[in-house]
């Protein structure tokens, strides 16, 4: 056990670009956590633990009791998912739509869940998981008003 311990701290030391918090000013941290505040789960507690309380991976990893390399990752994994102009546009359209769907929207969007793990958690069908996910990918398509426009990249 000490010896993840220790070879966490030298791991931080060495290569400071994997905690990659310390690149960016307070302006980009800020609106990190603005964003964070609609994660769910642990992904939510991870972001906010490094972004808003200023603790390093290693620290994150030592109070869970897990790999530093972990944290990181599954940090990274959120970061990308906020970026995600599918994030950003179930986060502004989710109040217009069906219970059903704002669930499917969450769990597929804002948890990172698979479809097969937002069937199982919701107790529907697969196919009905996939019908309400096309429809929101649909809508995003067609939302001309979007300002997730500005992000996406331009059809050939």
């Amino acid at each position: 056990m000490t010896s993840k311990v220790y070879q966490a701290d030298w791991l931080d030391q060495t290569s400071s670009h994997i905690d990659f918090r310390h690149k960016h000013n307070t302006a980009l941290a800020d609106s990190i956590v603005t964003r964070a505040i609609h994660l769910k789960g642990q992904d939510k507690s991870l972001v906010l633990a490094m972004y808003q309380d200023g603790c390093s991976a290693a620290q994150i990893a030592r109070l869970g009791n897990q790999n530093p390399r972990q944290v990181r990752r599954r940090i990274k994994l959120a970061l990308t998912r906020m970026n995600d102009p599918l994030f950003i546009f179930v986060v502004t359209h989710q109040s217009n739509w069906s219970p059903t769907r704002r669930k499917i929207a969450q769990s597929l969007f804002q948890a990172g869940n698979s479809i097969r793990q937002t069937a199982d958690q919701l107790n529907i069908k697969i196919h009905q998981v996939r019908r309400h996910r096309t429809a929101i990918l649909e809508l995003m398509n067609s939302s001309q008003s979007s300002p997730n426009r500005a992000w996406q990249t331009p059809k050939k």
